[in-house]
């Protein structure tokens, strides 16, 4: 069989994930760097991918809803971070969180053993959105508007519960959280809601996470090379 099916069928990743590995030259049979999903592989032969044979490498895409006041460390003897939150089999795995989300906002963080998925991920930029309540009726946030740190700010009151709800994008988190929580009548946390194309699981509890799909990795990714989405419709 060919080296892409092979690598699927040993749960390597999705299609589109194994085609970047391909492109990334992460994959190796008998020692020799592999770029194309063509190549006939043998039993025989020795199949790895970032130097781990692939019976041993079966890698971990998660989603996090941080609660607020954690730490992204995966340290599952570290208070209040992520890592106390992982089940035993998951305390064992080399996890990392994408480090953008301060402890003091609360929502979706994404987590992996995979360094390269982390990093691609990371260079997409992907904008993220922001949520937080304020108290009483606010119909609009001028010290918002002039802010080149945000991109889109809708503010929704609740004429009923007397709370208006404040949603912005953003790709500086460092300045928008901080400027959120700055707001008169603050209540509660700034949530991260979505991140790029991914919205945070509405099932997804506080302090809990789960397994990325495989269409939420690939959307994460981003769009395949050109030249290598070509190669692998030949």
């Amino acid at each position: 069989m060919n080296i892409e099916r092979y690598l699927t069928e040993h749960r390597q990743g999705t299609p589109r994930q194994i085609l970047r590995l391909l492109h990334q030259q992460r994959v190796t049979v008998n020692d020799n760097v592999v770029d194309s999903p063509l190549l006939t592989v043998a039993k025989s032969d020795q199949v790895r991918v970032d130097g781990m044979a692939v019976t041993g490498r079966q890698p971990q895409y998660m989603v996090f809803n941080k609660p607020i006041g954690f730490q992204l460390s995966m340290d599952p003897t570290s208070a209040h971070s992520l890592g106390i939150l992982l089940n035993t089999l998951d305390q064992i795995r080399p996890l990392k969180a994408l480090a953008d989300l301060p402890k003091e906002a609360s929502g979706l963080v994404l987590a992996s053993d995979d360094d390269h998925f982390l990093t691609d991920v990371d260079l997409q930029e992907w904008v993220s959105t922001l949520r937080v309540q304020l108290t009483g009726e606010v119909a609009q946030l001028p010290s918002l508007e002039g802010d080149i740190t945000f991109e889109d700010i809708q503010v929704v009151p609740d004429t009923l519960h007397q709370l208006t709800t404040v949603t912005v994008r953003t790709r500086d988190l460092t300045v928008a959280v901080p400027t959120l929580m700055a707001l008169k009548g603050v209540n509660g946390p700034v949530s991260r809601v979505a991140y790029g194309p991914l919205p945070l699981p509405v099932d997804l509890s506080s302090a809990s996470y789960r397994g990325l799909f495989p269409a939420e990795i690939d959307a994460l990714n981003g769009p395949l090379d050109s030249n290598l989405s070509t190669s692998h419709e030949l």
